[in-house]
This record gives structure tokens, sequence and C-alpha cells, in this order.
């Protein structure tokens, strides 16, 4: 090959490889792994006590409101009397946390869950655990749990669990 034919074929294949190499270290979406944040959740699990169950999950955009991050899950449990609920979040700063009691209606498909008071709510910040008490009057058949941040970035989590009043964590 003539010397003056090697620099753009050497130019070229610089510019091709620089191109796949960078093309295989940069991500083609934002998204997180399937298995995000599992491993913290099992460790936030094992590591706050429940006497009456727990759960967690990711804060996530929806559709209702665009601008904030949120989770709501339902324990459907036959809570009466004095509880509180130990709370935990990461990667924000806050996570808004409100408890509100249910009953649960037959409907044509299944059961609806009607809210019922609003049992107790507090800012957690997030890295230390939230304790939060709440009253459970008779007669309901739960609680759920609304969680909400200002991040938008869908990374947070958050774990609680159920203690009897008081407990030691």
């Amino acid at each position: 090959m003539h010397p003056s034919r090697r620099r753009p074929v050497a130019a070229l294949i610089l510019v091709i490889a620089g191109t796949i190499a960078l093309t295989g270290c940069s991500s083609h979406e934002d998204a997180e792994p399937k298995n995000y944040g599992h491993q913290w959740m099992s460790q936030m699990s094992s590591q706050l006590p429940s006497d009456f169950g727990g759960v967690g999950g990711r804060l996530v955009l929806g559709d209702d409101n665009p601008k904030k991050a949120t989770a709501s899950i339902s324990l459907q449990y036959d809570l009466e009397g004095p509880y509180d609920i130990l709370a935990v979040c990461r990667s924000t700063e806050t996570v808004h946390l409100t408890i509100h009691a249910f009953t649960a209606t037959k409907d044509g498909s299944g059961q609806s869950l009607d809210t019922k008071e609003r049992l107790g709510e507090a800012d957690i910040n997030c890295g230390t655990t939230m304790r939060i008490p709440i009253d459970v009057p008779r007669g309901r058949d739960g609680i759920t749990l609304d969680a909400s941040t200002d991040d938008r970035s869908e990374r947070t989590l958050f774990e609680t669990s159920v203690v009897t009043r008081g407990s030691k964590v």
C-alpha cells in the first residue's frame, strides 16, 4: 500500500475502533437493573423488627402526578390498637409517609379497599429509622402506606415494618 493511503486508512480504523469502544461503554437507557434495590430492601427487612409484617418498595412516577414519585402498599391485617410503623429510606433526602386505615368491601370483581381515617404521617430523613405511632380503630381490615418524594429519579427505596408500640429496635 502506498504511504499516502496508509494515513487515511489508519485514521479510519482509529475512528471506527473509538466509536465501538465508546458505544460499548455508554448506556443505551437510563433504567435501573431489574433487581435494583432488592439487596438493600432484603437487608432492611431482616434488620427491622417486624411483629406484624412489613413492606417496602421503589417510588416511581405515575400518570396521576408526574411531579412526585410515589408508592402505595396495603397490609390487610387484623390490627386494632396502638402500633408503631418503623420506616427507613434511601437514595434521596426525604420521603413523606402517610398511613391510613381501610375496610375491605366486596364488589363485582373481588374486594375494594375503602380508605378511612388518616392514622399518622411523617417526613422520613433517609439514612435514619423513623418511628411513627398509630392507633388503629376497631373494625378496620388493615392499613395503607402511601409514600412520596419530590425526587423524580425513580431510585428512591423505602422499607417499613409494623411493631408493638414502644418495642425496642
